[in-house]
Protein backbone atom coordinates (compact mmCIF):
# COMPACT_ATOMS: atom_id res chain seq x y z
CA UNK A 1 0.00 0.00 0.00
CA UNK A 2 2.68 2.74 0.90
CA UNK A 3 4.13 4.39 -1.87
CA UNK A 4 1.07 3.83 -4.02
CA UNK A 5 -0.17 6.75 -6.11
CA UNK A 6 -3.59 7.88 -4.90
CA UNK A 7 -4.88 8.42 -7.91
CA UNK A 8 -4.46 4.66 -9.15
CA UNK A 9 -5.62 3.31 -5.92
CA UNK A 10 -8.70 5.53 -6.52
CA UNK A 11 -8.86 3.95 -10.09
CA UNK A 12 -8.24 1.07 -9.07
CA UNK A 13 -11.14 1.29 -6.71
CA UNK A 14 -13.54 2.73 -9.08
CA UNK A 15 -13.44 -0.01 -11.78
CA UNK A 16 -14.02 -2.47 -9.00
CA UNK A 17 -16.35 -0.86 -7.73
CA UNK A 18 -18.24 -0.52 -11.37
CA UNK A 19 -17.36 -4.32 -11.44
CA UNK A 20 -19.12 -5.22 -8.66
CA UNK A 21 -22.79 -2.98 -9.63
CA UNK A 22 -22.82 -5.39 -12.37
CA UNK A 23 -24.86 -8.74 -12.92
CA UNK A 24 -22.24 -11.28 -14.68
CA UNK A 25 -25.06 -13.16 -16.47
CA UNK A 26 -27.51 -10.98 -18.23
CA UNK A 27 -30.93 -11.76 -20.27
CA UNK A 28 -31.78 -9.88 -23.25
CA UNK A 29 -34.36 -9.86 -25.70
CA UNK A 30 -33.44 -8.99 -28.99
CA UNK A 31 -36.22 -7.47 -31.15
CA UNK A 32 -36.02 -7.01 -34.60
CA UNK A 33 -39.18 -6.23 -37.57
CA UNK A 34 -38.83 -9.76 -39.11
CA UNK A 35 -37.10 -13.11 -39.18
CA UNK A 36 -38.07 -14.01 -42.74
CA UNK A 37 -35.01 -13.19 -45.14
CA UNK A 38 -31.33 -12.52 -44.84
CA UNK A 39 -30.82 -9.26 -44.60
CA UNK A 40 -28.86 -6.65 -42.75
CA UNK A 41 -30.54 -6.04 -39.68
CA UNK A 42 -31.64 -10.20 -39.46
CA UNK A 43 -27.72 -10.96 -39.70
CA UNK A 44 -26.64 -8.11 -36.96
CA UNK A 45 -29.18 -9.62 -34.91
CA UNK A 46 -28.17 -12.84 -35.24
CA UNK A 47 -24.35 -12.50 -34.97
CA UNK A 48 -24.87 -10.93 -31.58
CA UNK A 49 -27.65 -13.59 -30.26
CA UNK A 50 -24.83 -16.54 -30.91
CA UNK A 51 -21.60 -14.59 -29.33
CA UNK A 52 -24.15 -14.10 -26.13
CA UNK A 53 -24.89 -17.63 -26.40
CA UNK A 54 -21.21 -18.66 -26.50
CA UNK A 55 -20.38 -16.20 -23.50
CA UNK A 56 -22.98 -17.68 -21.52
CA UNK A 57 -25.98 -15.20 -21.43
CA UNK A 58 -29.44 -15.84 -22.36
CA UNK A 59 -30.72 -14.05 -25.71
CA UNK A 60 -34.31 -14.22 -26.93
CA UNK A 61 -35.07 -13.27 -30.29
CA UNK A 62 -38.74 -11.35 -30.91
CA UNK A 63 -39.97 -10.20 -34.60
CA UNK A 64 -43.43 -8.91 -36.08
CA UNK A 65 -42.65 -11.12 -38.93
CA UNK A 66 -41.81 -14.42 -38.88
CA UNK A 67 -40.35 -17.00 -42.30
CA UNK A 68 -38.29 -19.29 -43.43
CA UNK A 69 -34.84 -17.63 -41.50
CA UNK A 70 -36.41 -17.71 -38.24
CA UNK A 71 -37.42 -21.22 -38.96
CA UNK A 72 -33.46 -22.39 -39.66
CA UNK A 73 -32.41 -20.31 -36.55
CA UNK A 74 -34.51 -21.84 -34.57
CA UNK A 75 -33.60 -25.45 -35.72
CA UNK A 76 -29.89 -24.10 -34.82
CA UNK A 77 -30.21 -23.71 -31.51
CA UNK A 78 -31.50 -19.99 -31.24
CA UNK A 79 -34.27 -19.30 -28.51
CA UNK A 80 -37.32 -17.10 -30.40
CA UNK A 81 -40.19 -16.03 -28.80
CA UNK A 82 -42.80 -16.93 -31.77
CA UNK A 83 -45.41 -14.22 -30.16
CA UNK A 84 -45.33 -12.04 -27.42
CA UNK A 85 -46.82 -14.25 -25.16
CA UNK A 86 -43.62 -16.46 -25.49
CA UNK A 87 -41.51 -13.57 -24.92
CA UNK A 88 -39.78 -13.88 -21.07
CA UNK A 89 -41.63 -13.01 -18.01
CA UNK A 90 -38.88 -10.22 -17.29
CA UNK A 91 -35.21 -9.45 -18.34
CA UNK A 92 -32.58 -7.18 -17.60
CA UNK A 93 -32.25 -5.72 -21.23
CA UNK A 94 -33.64 -4.62 -24.22
CA UNK A 95 -31.89 -4.83 -27.75
CA UNK A 96 -33.89 -3.06 -30.13
CA UNK A 97 -33.56 -3.00 -34.03
CA UNK A 98 -36.91 -0.75 -35.09
CA UNK A 99 -39.41 1.23 -33.96
CA UNK A 100 -41.70 -1.13 -33.29
CA UNK A 101 -40.35 -4.05 -31.79
CA UNK A 102 -38.48 -1.23 -29.88
CA UNK A 103 -42.32 0.41 -28.75
CA UNK A 104 -43.81 -3.26 -27.76
CA UNK A 105 -40.99 -4.47 -25.39
CA UNK A 106 -40.87 -0.80 -23.61
CA UNK A 107 -44.25 -1.56 -22.80
CA UNK A 108 -43.69 -5.18 -22.25
CA UNK A 109 -41.28 -4.06 -20.02
CA UNK A 110 -41.18 -0.73 -18.29
CA UNK A 111 -38.55 -1.12 -15.97
CA UNK A 112 -35.98 -2.10 -17.96
CA UNK A 113 -32.98 -0.74 -19.99
CA UNK A 114 -33.07 -0.35 -23.42
CA UNK A 115 -31.03 -0.11 -25.97
CA UNK A 116 -31.21 0.90 -29.61
CA UNK A 117 -29.16 -0.13 -32.64
CA UNK A 118 -29.41 2.16 -35.59
CA UNK A 119 -29.17 0.00 -38.60
CA UNK A 120 -30.06 2.38 -41.53
CA UNK A 121 -31.77 5.91 -42.30
CA UNK A 122 -33.57 4.74 -45.41
CA UNK A 123 -36.81 3.72 -43.97
CA UNK A 124 -38.64 5.62 -40.98
CA UNK A 125 -38.93 2.41 -39.14
CA UNK A 126 -35.60 1.68 -38.59
CA UNK A 127 -35.29 5.34 -36.79
CA UNK A 128 -35.38 5.16 -32.63
CA UNK A 129 -38.78 6.23 -31.12
CA UNK A 130 -38.72 9.75 -30.88
CA UNK A 131 -40.42 10.24 -27.81
CA UNK A 132 -38.70 11.02 -23.95
CA UNK A 133 -37.62 8.32 -22.13
CA UNK A 134 -38.31 5.72 -25.08
CA UNK A 135 -34.27 4.41 -25.24
CA UNK A 136 -31.48 4.45 -23.17
CA UNK A 137 -28.81 4.51 -25.30
CA UNK A 138 -28.05 4.61 -29.30
CA UNK A 139 -25.53 2.16 -30.77
CA UNK A 140 -24.47 3.63 -34.80
CA UNK A 141 -22.30 1.49 -36.60
CA UNK A 142 -20.48 4.26 -38.53
CA UNK A 143 -19.82 7.87 -38.61
CA UNK A 144 -22.93 8.56 -41.29
CA UNK A 145 -24.97 6.90 -39.08
CA UNK A 146 -23.77 8.33 -36.19
CA UNK A 147 -23.96 12.17 -37.85
CA UNK A 148 -27.58 11.05 -39.22
CA UNK A 149 -28.62 10.00 -35.11
CA UNK A 150 -27.17 13.46 -33.54
CA UNK A 151 -29.79 15.36 -35.69
CA UNK A 152 -32.44 13.07 -34.50
CA UNK A 153 -34.38 14.59 -31.55
CA UNK A 154 -33.02 12.76 -28.67
CA UNK A 155 -31.24 13.54 -25.57
CA UNK A 156 -29.24 9.79 -24.99
CA UNK A 157 -25.69 8.34 -24.75
CA UNK A 158 -24.07 7.71 -28.36
CA UNK A 159 -22.01 4.90 -28.68
CA UNK A 160 -20.09 4.08 -31.78
CA UNK A 161 -19.21 0.58 -32.51
CA UNK A 162 -18.08 -1.69 -35.69
CA UNK A 163 -19.97 -4.07 -37.27
CA UNK A 164 -19.45 -7.50 -36.13
CA UNK A 165 -18.68 -10.55 -38.47
CA UNK A 166 -18.55 -14.08 -37.15
CA UNK A 167 -15.27 -14.80 -37.76
CA UNK A 168 -15.67 -18.71 -37.44
CA UNK A 169 -18.43 -18.23 -39.99
CA UNK A 170 -17.13 -16.44 -42.02
CA UNK A 171 -13.15 -17.64 -43.16
CA UNK A 172 -11.27 -18.36 -46.23
CA UNK A 173 -11.01 -21.40 -48.38
CA UNK A 174 -9.58 -20.74 -51.55
CA UNK A 175 -7.49 -17.56 -52.56
CA UNK A 176 -8.31 -15.19 -55.35
CA UNK A 177 -7.44 -16.06 -58.65
CA UNK A 178 -5.28 -14.07 -60.84
CA UNK A 179 -5.97 -12.87 -63.21
CA UNK A 180 -9.61 -12.72 -61.47
CA UNK A 181 -12.31 -15.39 -63.72
CA UNK A 182 -15.43 -14.89 -61.43
CA UNK A 183 -17.06 -11.92 -59.42
CA UNK A 184 -20.58 -12.34 -56.78
CA UNK A 185 -22.33 -9.39 -57.05
CA UNK A 186 -24.07 -9.94 -53.64
CA UNK A 187 -26.83 -8.01 -52.60
CA UNK A 188 -31.06 -7.58 -53.21
CA UNK A 189 -31.12 -4.00 -54.63
CA UNK A 190 -28.22 -3.88 -57.49
CA UNK A 191 -30.30 -4.15 -60.99
CA UNK A 192 -30.54 -2.47 -64.17
CA UNK A 193 -28.69 -0.41 -66.26
CA UNK A 194 -26.10 0.35 -62.92
CA UNK A 195 -25.92 -3.49 -62.70
CA UNK A 196 -25.41 -3.86 -66.85
CA UNK A 197 -23.37 -1.55 -66.86
CA UNK A 198 -20.64 -3.60 -64.35
CA UNK A 199 -21.19 -7.11 -65.53
CA UNK A 200 -20.57 -5.82 -69.46
CA UNK A 201 -17.44 -4.08 -68.74
CA UNK A 202 -16.25 -6.56 -66.72
CA UNK A 203 -17.16 -9.20 -68.79
CA UNK A 204 -15.28 -7.50 -71.61
CA UNK A 205 -12.31 -7.83 -69.01
CA UNK A 206 -13.04 -11.82 -68.31
CA UNK A 207 -14.51 -11.60 -65.46
CA UNK A 208 -18.08 -13.39 -65.11
CA UNK A 209 -20.30 -11.67 -62.60
CA UNK A 210 -23.18 -13.71 -60.89
CA UNK A 211 -26.10 -11.78 -59.20
CA UNK A 212 -27.09 -13.82 -55.44
CA UNK A 213 -29.90 -11.68 -53.95
CA UNK A 214 -34.14 -11.46 -53.61
CA UNK A 215 -33.52 -10.11 -57.00
CA UNK A 216 -31.29 -13.28 -58.76
CA UNK A 217 -30.31 -16.10 -57.51
CA UNK A 218 -31.55 -16.11 -53.49
CA UNK A 219 -29.36 -17.93 -50.94
CA UNK A 220 -29.58 -18.43 -47.02
CA UNK A 221 -26.31 -18.68 -46.87
CA UNK A 222 -23.74 -17.10 -49.15
CA UNK A 223 -20.33 -18.71 -48.24
CA UNK A 224 -20.54 -21.31 -50.95
CA UNK A 225 -21.27 -18.35 -52.99
CA UNK A 226 -18.25 -16.04 -51.76
CA UNK A 227 -15.73 -19.12 -52.02
CA UNK A 228 -16.51 -19.60 -55.66
CA UNK A 229 -16.08 -16.12 -56.28
CA UNK A 230 -12.11 -14.18 -56.51
CA UNK A 231 -14.04 -10.85 -55.84
CA UNK A 232 -16.92 -9.51 -54.09
CA UNK A 233 -19.42 -6.50 -55.30
CA UNK A 234 -21.43 -5.04 -52.55
CA UNK A 235 -21.65 -2.80 -49.68
CA UNK A 236 -22.11 -2.72 -45.85
CA UNK A 237 -22.22 -6.18 -44.18
CA UNK A 238 -21.85 -8.38 -47.56
CA UNK A 239 -18.67 -6.32 -48.11
CA UNK A 240 -17.43 -7.18 -44.87
CA UNK A 241 -18.34 -10.88 -45.46
CA UNK A 242 -16.28 -11.10 -48.47
CA UNK A 243 -13.50 -9.40 -46.85
CA UNK A 244 -13.39 -12.05 -44.10
CA UNK A 245 -13.41 -14.84 -45.85
CA UNK A 246 -10.23 -13.83 -47.77
CA UNK A 247 -11.54 -12.41 -50.87
CA UNK A 248 -11.40 -8.76 -53.37
CA UNK A 249 -14.06 -6.84 -52.45
CA UNK A 250 -15.10 -4.01 -54.85
CA UNK A 251 -18.04 -1.63 -52.71
CA UNK A 252 -20.94 -1.30 -55.54
CA UNK A 253 -24.28 -1.19 -55.37
CA UNK A 254 -27.42 0.55 -56.07
CA UNK A 255 -26.77 4.13 -54.29
CA UNK A 256 -23.48 4.52 -54.87
CA UNK A 257 -19.80 2.42 -55.58
CA UNK A 258 -16.39 3.40 -54.09
CA UNK A 259 -14.30 0.85 -55.54
CA UNK A 260 -12.02 -1.57 -53.99
CA UNK A 261 -11.27 -1.97 -50.53
CA UNK A 262 -7.60 -0.95 -49.71
CA UNK A 263 -5.94 -0.65 -46.35
CA UNK A 264 -5.45 2.91 -47.60
CA UNK A 265 -9.18 3.29 -48.07
CA UNK A 266 -10.83 1.18 -45.21
CA UNK A 267 -10.92 4.22 -42.20
CA UNK A 268 -13.07 6.42 -44.82
CA UNK A 269 -15.06 3.41 -46.58
CA UNK A 270 -15.62 1.63 -42.84
CA UNK A 271 -16.87 5.08 -41.41
CA UNK A 272 -19.41 5.07 -43.95
CA UNK A 273 -20.28 1.84 -43.01
CA UNK A 274 -19.08 0.12 -46.87
CA UNK A 275 -22.08 2.17 -48.48
CA UNK A 276 -20.22 3.44 -51.87
CA UNK A 277 -20.87 6.91 -50.69
CA UNK A 278 -17.37 8.07 -49.40
CA UNK A 279 -16.38 9.85 -52.49
CA UNK A 280 -17.57 11.98 -54.15
CA UNK A 281 -16.90 10.99 -57.56
CA UNK A 282 -19.51 8.31 -59.25
CA UNK A 283 -18.05 5.39 -61.11
CA UNK A 284 -18.52 4.86 -64.88
CA UNK A 285 -17.45 2.17 -67.19
CA UNK A 286 -14.28 3.66 -67.86
CA UNK A 287 -13.11 3.43 -64.14
CA UNK A 288 -14.82 -0.29 -63.86
CA UNK A 289 -12.67 -1.02 -66.34
CA UNK A 290 -9.53 0.60 -64.88
CA UNK A 291 -10.33 -0.76 -61.33
CA UNK A 292 -10.17 -4.14 -63.01
CA UNK A 293 -6.54 -3.23 -64.22
CA UNK A 294 -5.80 -2.92 -60.57
CA UNK A 295 -7.08 -5.79 -59.08
CA UNK A 296 -4.77 -7.17 -57.05
CA UNK A 297 -4.96 -10.92 -54.78
CA UNK A 298 -3.45 -9.63 -52.29
CA UNK A 299 -6.38 -7.80 -51.20
CA UNK A 300 -7.75 -11.06 -50.19
CA UNK A 301 -5.90 -12.14 -47.46
CA UNK A 302 -5.36 -8.11 -46.39
CA UNK A 303 -9.37 -7.75 -46.15
CA UNK A 304 -8.95 -10.93 -44.08
CA UNK A 305 -6.60 -9.03 -41.36
CA UNK A 306 -8.31 -6.11 -41.47
CA UNK A 307 -11.97 -7.74 -40.29
CA UNK A 308 -10.09 -9.65 -38.02
CA UNK A 309 -8.90 -6.69 -36.01
CA UNK A 310 -11.46 -4.77 -36.35
CA UNK A 311 -15.21 -6.52 -37.04
CA UNK A 312 -14.66 -9.50 -34.18
CA UNK A 313 -17.90 -10.12 -33.30
CA UNK A 314 -16.42 -10.97 -29.99
CA UNK A 315 -14.81 -8.02 -29.67
CA UNK A 316 -17.96 -6.38 -30.68
CA UNK A 317 -21.00 -7.84 -28.14
CA UNK A 318 -18.12 -7.50 -25.36
CA UNK A 319 -18.03 -3.50 -25.75
CA UNK A 320 -22.25 -3.69 -26.03
CA UNK A 321 -22.56 -5.81 -23.08
CA UNK A 322 -20.89 -2.52 -21.65
CA UNK A 323 -24.15 -0.52 -22.86
CA UNK A 324 -26.93 -3.16 -22.01
CA UNK A 325 -25.60 -3.75 -18.42
CA UNK A 326 -26.13 0.34 -18.18
CA UNK A 327 -27.91 1.67 -15.22
CA UNK A 328 -31.53 1.06 -14.94
CA UNK A 329 -33.87 4.02 -16.72
CA UNK A 330 -35.66 6.36 -15.27
CA UNK A 331 -38.79 5.96 -16.59
CA UNK A 332 -42.78 5.91 -15.51
CA UNK A 333 -43.89 2.41 -14.31
CA UNK A 334 -46.55 2.82 -17.34
CA UNK A 335 -44.91 3.12 -20.96
CA UNK A 336 -49.05 3.80 -21.75
CA UNK A 337 -48.41 5.73 -24.89
CA UNK A 338 -46.17 2.38 -26.46
CA UNK A 339 -48.29 0.37 -27.84
CA UNK A 340 -49.86 3.03 -29.72
CA UNK A 341 -46.25 4.28 -30.91
CA UNK A 342 -45.95 0.65 -32.01
CA UNK A 343 -49.12 1.21 -34.25
CA UNK A 344 -48.30 3.90 -35.83
CA UNK A 345 -44.91 2.88 -36.67
CA UNK A 346 -46.51 -0.30 -37.75
CA UNK A 347 -48.79 1.44 -40.10
CA UNK A 348 -46.48 3.69 -41.43
CA UNK A 349 -44.18 0.85 -42.20
CA UNK A 350 -46.45 -1.39 -43.94
CA UNK A 351 -47.49 2.06 -46.46
CA UNK A 352 -43.85 2.77 -46.80
CA UNK A 353 -43.49 -1.44 -47.96
CA UNK A 354 -46.56 -1.13 -50.19
CA UNK A 355 -45.41 2.04 -51.77
CA UNK A 356 -41.58 0.35 -52.30
CA UNK A 357 -43.35 -2.39 -53.81
CA UNK A 358 -44.92 -0.55 -56.44
CA UNK A 359 -42.45 1.27 -57.42
CA UNK A 360 -40.56 -1.50 -57.72
CA UNK A 361 -43.25 -2.76 -59.53
CA UNK A 362 -43.68 -0.10 -61.43
CA UNK A 363 -40.06 -0.03 -62.48
CA UNK A 364 -40.32 -3.50 -63.24
CA UNK A 365 -43.21 -2.88 -65.64
CA UNK A 366 -41.45 -0.09 -67.01
CA UNK A 367 -38.60 -2.14 -68.17
CA UNK A 368 -40.95 -5.18 -69.57
CA UNK A 369 -43.15 -2.70 -71.80
CA UNK A 370 -39.12 -1.35 -73.06
CA UNK A 371 -38.58 -4.62 -74.27
CA UNK A 372 -41.87 -5.41 -75.80
CA UNK A 373 -41.53 -1.64 -77.47
CA UNK A 374 -38.29 -2.25 -78.52
CA UNK A 375 -39.26 -6.27 -79.67
CA UNK A 376 -42.43 -4.43 -81.78
CA UNK A 377 -40.12 -1.76 -83.31
CA UNK A 378 -37.64 -5.00 -84.59
CA UNK A 379 -40.65 -6.85 -85.61
CA UNK A 380 -42.12 -4.11 -87.96
CA UNK A 381 -38.88 -3.35 -89.24
CA UNK A 382 -38.66 -6.95 -90.36
CA UNK A 383 -42.69 -6.93 -91.23
CA UNK A 384 -41.71 -3.57 -93.82
CA UNK A 385 -38.58 -5.51 -95.11
CA UNK A 386 -40.68 -8.89 -95.52
CA UNK A 387 -43.21 -6.38 -97.39
CA UNK A 388 -40.81 -5.00 -99.61
CA UNK A 389 -39.43 -7.94 -99.82
CA UNK A 390 -42.64 -9.35 -101.25
CA UNK A 391 -43.16 -6.66 -103.77
CA UNK A 392 -40.14 -6.95 -105.14
CA UNK A 393 -40.80 -10.92 -105.81
CA UNK A 394 -43.97 -9.79 -107.18
CA UNK A 395 -42.23 -7.01 -109.65
CA UNK A 396 -40.01 -9.67 -110.65
CA UNK A 397 -42.48 -12.32 -111.43
CA UNK A 398 -44.37 -10.49 -113.20
CA UNK A 399 -41.45 -9.06 -115.48
CA UNK A 400 -40.32 -12.44 -116.13
CA UNK A 401 -43.84 -13.17 -116.99
CA UNK A 402 -44.12 -10.47 -119.53
CA UNK A 403 -40.83 -11.33 -120.92
CA UNK A 404 -42.27 -14.42 -121.96
CA UNK A 405 -45.45 -13.55 -123.48
CA UNK A 406 -42.82 -11.10 -125.49
CA UNK A 407 -40.61 -13.33 -126.35
CA UNK A 408 -43.34 -16.16 -127.54
CA UNK A 409 -44.83 -13.45 -129.75
CA UNK A 410 -44.95 -13.82 -133.31
CA UNK A 411 -43.43 -10.37 -133.95
CA UNK A 412 -40.47 -11.03 -131.44
CA UNK A 413 -39.51 -14.07 -132.92
CA UNK A 414 -39.89 -12.89 -136.44
CA UNK A 415 -37.88 -9.62 -135.51
CA UNK A 416 -35.08 -11.88 -133.55
CA UNK A 417 -35.04 -14.13 -137.05
CA UNK A 418 -34.08 -10.71 -138.95
CA UNK A 419 -31.67 -9.89 -136.21
CA UNK A 420 -29.56 -12.52 -136.55
CA UNK A 421 -29.69 -12.72 -140.00
CA UNK A 422 -28.09 -8.93 -140.71
CA UNK A 423 -25.66 -10.04 -137.68
CA UNK A 424 -24.35 -13.10 -139.87
CA UNK A 425 -24.26 -10.59 -143.19
CA UNK A 426 -22.36 -8.62 -141.35
CA UNK A 427 -19.62 -10.77 -140.15
CA UNK A 428 -19.30 -11.70 -143.77
CA UNK A 429 -18.85 -8.12 -145.30
CA UNK A 430 -16.14 -8.04 -142.48
CA UNK A 431 -14.25 -11.10 -143.55
CA UNK A 432 -14.55 -9.42 -147.39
Amino acid sequence: MDGEPLGSRARCLTREQRRSDKKPYVRIVIGTLALSSPGGTETYCLTVARELDRLGHEATLFAEEFGLLAERAAAGGFRIAWSADELPADCDAVLANDSITASLLAERYPGTRLVYCFHSPVYDVQLPPLAPGAIDALVVPSERFAARARALALDVPLVRLRQPIDLERFAPTDPPRSPPRTAVLLGNYLEGRRRDALVETWAAGGVECVTVGERAEFSFDVRREIADADIVVGKARAALEGMACGKAVYVFDAWGGDGWVTSERYPALEADNFAGLATDRPIERGQMAADLERYDPDMGWINRELVVRHHAAGAHVSELLEVLRGPAPRRPDSASGAGAMARVARTAWHAERRASSAEREASDLRRRVAELAARAARAEEADALASDRDAWQARAAEAERQLGELLSSGRVRAGLSLGRCLDRLRTLGTRR
